[in-house]
């Protein structure tokens, strides 16, 4: 169950960081900072879940 709770957290993180990117590549800062934002949280919040 662990293994698969960090294979999506690392799966959110890097699709977010990777859409952010490309909304940066196509003059979207708004929408990258945005984007990075969603990508931070799921980072943080990952450590305060506790599994069973």
């Amino acid at each position: 169950m662990e293994i698969l709770f960090w294979t999506i957290v690392v799966f959110g993180l890097v699709y977010s960081f990777w859409y952010a990117f490309y909304l940066v590549k196509n003059k979207n800062k708004l929408g990258a900072t945005g984007m990075a934002l969603v990508g931070l949280l799921i980072g943080i919040f990952s450590f305060m879940v506790r599994l069973k």
